[in-house]
């Protein structure tokens, strides 16, 4: 019994980022996407040790963590504590869906030659309601012409004809969330031999123009909820060209979750063909 009056202290592993930045998913009440090491201290070593989750407080119900789509364990859940060591550790990782029901997660102890103990620490995963959507403007804009104007670099002179760049602009627009976020927007093209395409600016509402940092990431404030995306590609005849803008390694910055809904994470527009004209001569 003296193994488990030293109190069981489970740690997230976001734990000393959130005090600091006032995150609200804690090992007992986790965000859905969120991971937390859960962590057994002062024990002895030789000592013998089962992690497993249930239902209910009563230790019936018992969940198989390979089968399960709401939690995972990322590692072993049982073992011996080694020779040097003192405690036992489990990763979980909550995955959405885990917020419709509560948890109850043991561990058993189990000395050399001794009996065994349990506790438990019951969980009530929360609703992560952080997500990026990736949007056409407007919404339905899903088509266009090629831009053809003299300003998009159109040149119809034959001697130095240029059918010029068309520029598209994409909303990436934040929802659930009142925290600074990140992204990296990623751009794709087909056919994918036009390598002449590229982002040209990020644009918020209140931040204004905002610059990549490291790995292509965009860090936008918590003061604005989305951000117009500037994407100009070049314009080639008799060619209908699919732009794809995609939404990638989206986070809340302080909680350090995921998106919640990676179905809406990229969006298409078509570039109609430009036919392809002729040189002009005389009949």
């Amino acid at each position: 019994m003296t193994l488990l009056k030293k109190k069981i202290v489970f740690i997230g592993m976001f734990c000393a980022l959130a005090i600091g930045a006032g995150a609200q998913s804690t090992p007992t009440h986790p965000y859905e996407g969120a991971t937390h090491t859960y962590v057994l201290n002062g024990l002895t070593p030789g000592v013998e040790y089962d992690f497993f989750m249930t239902l209910r407080a009563d230790g019936s119900g018992v969940l198989d963590p390979n089968s399960e789509n709401e939690f995972d364990f990322l590692t072993c859940p049982n073992g011996k504590v080694e020779a040097g060591e003192s405690t036992a550790k489990l990763p979980v990782k909550w995955r959405y869906g885990a917020s419709y029901r509560a948890y109850y997660l043991w561990v058993t102890l189990t000395p050399p030659n001794g009996c065994s103990n349990s506790r438990c620490l019951e969980i009530l995963p929360q609703p992560n309601a952080f997500d990026l959507l990736s949007e056409n403007i407007p919404v339905d804009n899903t088509e266009s012409c090629p831009a053809i104007a003299k300003a998009d670099g159109f040149n119809p002179l034959a001697d130095e004809y240029d059918a010029g760049t068309t520029t598209l602009k994409f909303k990436i627009r934040r929802e659930g969330g009142n925290k600074a976020w990140t992204f990296e927007p990623k751009v794709f093209i087909e056919p994918n031999w036009n390598v002449d395409v590229s982002i040209v600016h990020i644009v918020a509402a209140n931040a204004g123009l905002i610059e990549a940092g490291e790995a292509n990431r965009y860090t936008v404030p918590a003061s604005d909820d989305e951000v117009i995306v500037t994407v100009a590609v070049r314009n080639y005849e008799g060619t209908e060209q699919i732009v794809t803008m995609a939404v990638r390694n989206q986070q809340e910055e302080s909680t350090q979750l995921g998106d919640s809904n990676s179905e809406n994470d990229q969006v298409r527009h078509r570039i109609t063909v430009m036919p392809i004209i002729s040189d002009l001569e005389e009949i």
